[in-house]
């Protein structure tokens, strides 16, 4: 005996908002949590969000210093890089403006182009090694890289 089997198919979802929200409420929690994602601070952020907002800013920062194809990738190696070395996990290293949902800048990050060969140098020095002694010193300015917004009208 042969038993007969019927091919179940797919319905056709179509994409509407308002249709969308009624449809599949599932949908519309998870894009409200996607929003919400980025609006939290640098340290609350997921590792794969923060990657993303890195991306963004050294494809803000490249006009600034010339920067190739090769070099924004490399640069975003590096950041990746200090990312799992947890040297950008704090507020105080990186600038984030939970408004605008950007980085605004990267303390202690030094850009430098060699003059001999072109290529872009860079260097990530978070963390001043403490002076032995007894009395306080003045801070003393760690570079940093950071973004020029435009004017807002």
């Amino acid at each position: 005996m042969e038993s007969q089997r019927h091919k179940t198919y797919k319905r056709a979802v179509s994409y509407d908002s308002k249709e969308a929200e009624r449809s599949d409420p599932l949908r519309s929690i998870l894009e409200e949590g996607a929003k919400d994602a980025y609006s939290r601070q640098w340290h609350r952020i997921e590792r794969g969000l923060r990657l993303n907002r890195l991306r963004l800013f050294v494809e803000e920062i490249s006009p600034n210093y010339g920067m190739t194809k090769d070099e924004k990738e490399q640069l975003f190696v590096f950041l990746q890089k200090a990312l799992d070395k947890k040297l950008l996990n704090t507020l105080k290293v990186v600038q984030y403006d939970t408004s605008t949902q950007r980085i605004l800048s990267i303390k202690g990050l030094d850009m430098k182009r060699n003059e001999e060969t072109g290529q872009l140098h860079y260097e990530l020095n978070a963390k001043k090694t403490k002076d032995v002694g007894t009395r306080k010193r003045r801070k003393d300015e760690i570079p940093s890289v950071s973004v020029s917004l435009p004017p807002t009208s």
